[in-house]
């Protein structure tokens, strides 16, 4: 029996309930989606066997995203913003080395990412965004990586950033540089099927250690210190 609009008896349920049953049935095609792309791609697989699978019907999926890239803008951005929200390390820290600090934040990103989308979904997406770079689901990508960038440069601009002539570092620009060095790692993590995420956090660590030490003051790398705050 699918579970589409209208309680026992056809009876339209109160607004508050209504509300509530179309968030689970959101949730359970997204769920299904992702099993079933995870499973077979996203190319195989079909809105109607989908809907099957989250005991809708299909017109009911096609009212909820549209077509299978809304689908996948729904799970990337929704997925984002939920490990955004639930993020554990957005407290910048000064008992550990600046690097650790930064492989902490970036690995958590890793991390979260793969709960987000498996990585035959992740390379989906990533050609699709590739081929059809003005389309709105690249657009969703690009605000999803600004979004994200936007969280690191409020951790790092937490810590007094001190550059290696004794300099202020810029957080933005310093956000931007560590992510686009981050995201080609990952994308190669993704590309690998068989790669784990402790090889990702090696290839990574071997990428940003240099980097630190190319950018930072040797002091602060290994004793980071917070920026003041002036009172509000």
């Amino acid at each position: 029996m699918r579970d589409d609009e209208q309680t026992a008896g056809g009876a339209e349920p109160a607004p508050g309930l209504r509300s509530r049953k179309k968030a689970r049935r959101h949730e359970e095609i997204l769920d299904q989606a992702r099993a079933l792309f995870s499973e077979r791609g996203v190319d195989a697989v079909t809105m109607a066997e989908i809907a099957e699978a989250a005991g809708v019907s299909t017109p009911t999926v096609f009212n909820y995203f549209g077509n299978k890239d809304g689908i996948l803008i729904a799970m990337i951005t929704e997925g984002a913003q939920h490990a955004r929200d639930n993020s554990k390390v957005m407290e910048p820290r000064t008992d550990v080395d600046f690097l650790s600090s930064l492989m902490t934040v970036f690995m958590d990103i890793s991390v979260e990412t793969m709960e987000i989308a498996s990585k035959r979904i992740w390379r989906y997406a990533n050609a699709a965004a590739i081929r059809h770079s003005e389309s709105e689901f690249a657009r969703s990508f690009q605000d999803v990586d600004a979004a994200l960038i936007g969280v690191i440069e409020a951790i790092l601009g937490r810590y007094s950033l001190t550059l290696h002539d004794g300099s202020a570092g810029d957080a933005r620009h310093i956000a931007q540089l560590f992510f686009d060095v981050w995201l080609s790692t990952f994308q190669v993590f993704v590309g690998v099927q068989d790669m784990t995420i402790e090889a990702h956090e090696d290839k990574l660590r071997a990428r940003f250690a240099p980097l630190c030490k190319m950018i930072f003051e040797p002091e602060f790398l290994a004793r980071p210190t917070l920026a003041d705050v002036a009172p509000h």
